[in-house]
C-alpha cells in the first residue's frame, strides 16, 4: 500500500531528513522545511530501505520533492511500477 502524505511527513521527521511534524501540511514546502541536496541523498537511501523503491536521478526533481503530497504520489507511482 502506498504511503499517504501524512505518513510521508511522519517518516521524513523520524528519519531526520527534514523538520516536518505531525501537523505539517500535505502541501507544505519541504525545501523551506530543510530539504537540501544532502537531505535528498538521505531520502533516496531511506526510501529504498523503508518503502522498497528505487528513486532515479530523473525522479529527483523539485516537482516530485516539493511537498509530502507530491512525494507520496512519486512513491505510489514507483510502488505500482515495481
Amino acid at each position: 500500500m502506498s504511503p499517504t502524505p501524512s505518513e510521508i511527513s511522519a517518516w521524513l521527521a523520524r528519519e531526520g531528513i527534514v523538520g516536518t511534524g505531525p501537523h505539517f501540511p500535505e502541501d507544505g514546502d519541504l525545501f523551506a522545511a530543510g530539504l537540501d541536496s544532502m537531505a535528498v541523498m538521505q531520502l533516496v537511501v531511506a526510501a529504498e530501505e523503508a518503502w522498497r523503491i528505487v528513486l532515479t536521478p530523473e525522479d529527483l526533481t523539485r516537482d516530485h520533492l516539493e511537498s509530502p503530497r507530491t512525494l507520496a504520489a512519486l512513491f505510489a507511482s514507483k510502488m505500482q511500477a515495481g
